[in-house]
């Protein structure tokens, strides 16, 4: 099969440094990916692999989702689906608590970490292992709760592991403070509280409870100034001809080397 070919992809552009985001980009690219994301949900399909690597960008700006490898149909009556799925860092906690019954929800809370990561220039929650992404999860949004999450034990078979026993207390949330630390000088003033508020309700435990796409794309924030861009009217000068994940490996691996081989001088 042969596609058109895009010059970027998100991580790429991320984690190229001489590329200048500004807030156009993360909120246009924040909106152009709900609507695809939204698009893909009324057609009752689940993509199960948002990340950021797998959303390419074009010199006109225009996002689109790529890498459909793990998506499939979908319908409310599913009962039995595969759990292995989603690139780890972009997992939501019901996955991660064995659920087998979920829903489109699945992909939102991976929008989430998606645009909390446009915002940070790097990943929110950059887990080793599924034991420790839950612990970075919990450590940020707090323990979820029966009386926020009233079906957690029936529909995640693993929470017993790692629910707080009698007695004891259940971490806070920590995400809106997390949320405005480690941020680029330039990005400091980008996380307002209406931005706050649309990645908090798209990073909520409960999938019942976490925006949907539809939700996501009434948000304030799309309202503030400056007002979402479309695509034509973003400035797309990069300075650079491309940047996807694969190239900015490879850049970090021959730094790294650089520094080993200066070290041993």
């Amino acid at each position: 099969m042969v596609f058109e070919y895009l010059e970027y992809d998100l991580t790429g552009i991320i984690e190229t440094k001489e590329i200048n985001i500004k807030l156009d980009h993360v909120k246009s690219w924040s909106h152009q990916l709900l609507k695809g994301v939204q698009y893909m949900h009324i057609n009752k399909i689940v993509h199960r692999d948002l990340k950021a690597s797998n959303l390419l960008i074009n010199r006109r700006g225009e996002l689109k989702i790529a890498d459909w490898g793990l998506a499939r149909s979908w319908n409310p009556e599913m009962n039995r689906l595969t759990n292995r799925v989603i690139t780890l860092w972009y997992r939501p906690p019901e996955l991660l608590l064995g659920c087998t019954n979920y829903s489109t929800k699945i992909d939102m809370w991976s929008v989430g970490c998606i645009i909390a990561e446009m915002f940070r220039r790097g990943g929110l929650l950059k887990g080793t292992n599924e034991s420790h992404q839950l612990d970075l999860i919990f450590k940020m949004m707090g323990h979820p709760s029966t009386a926020d999450w009233p079906n957690i034990h029936t529909m995640c078979p693993l929470w017993k592991n790692y629910e707080p026993r009698d007695g004891e207390e259940g971490l806070p949330c920590r995400l809106r403070d997390e949320l405005k630390s480690r941020l680029p000088t330039v990005a400091m003033n980008w996380m307002t509280p209406h931005a706050l508020d649309m990645i908090e309700n798209l990073l909520v435990h409960n999938p019942d409870k976490r925006w949907s796409a539809a939700q996501a794309l009434t948000a304030e924030w799309f309202f503030d100034s400056p007002m979402v861009k479309p695509a034509s009217k973003l400035n797309m000068q990069f300075g650079v001809e491309s940047a996807h994940e694969w190239e900015a490996k490879k850049k970090y691996k021959e730094m790294l080397a650089k520094r080993a081989m200066s070290g041993a001088k």
